[in-house]
């Protein structure tokens, strides 16, 4: 459970995420490939639950989840997983 703790403040803290850009950049990184597939699919979501595209919340989460499928292109360039989260 820590660890889908860990992803979960992430994805609930995402007005966090601008000015520590880098941070989750490295989390992101360090996660395995089950963890950035059930972060993917929660930041994916996130966003289509966020009240509008101007909402600073929804924004955070956006780039959190495009975090999350580069990430994901980079490990793996030939699989189409990136496109279900």
């Amino acid at each position: 459970m820590e660890v889908g703790d860990k992803i979960e403040f992430t994805v609930r803290n995402a007005g966090a995420y601008a000015p520590e850009k880098e941070n989750a950049r490295a989390s992101i990184s360090s996660m395995s490939n089950s963890e950035l597939l059930r972060f993917g699919v929660r930041a994916k979501f996130r966003c289509s639950q966020g009240s509008s595209q101007n909402d600073p919340e929804t924004e955070d989460t956006v780039a959190q989840l495009n975090e999350a499928r580069a990430e994901w292109n980079k490990r793996h360039p030939g699989l189409p997983l990136c496109d279900s989260f």
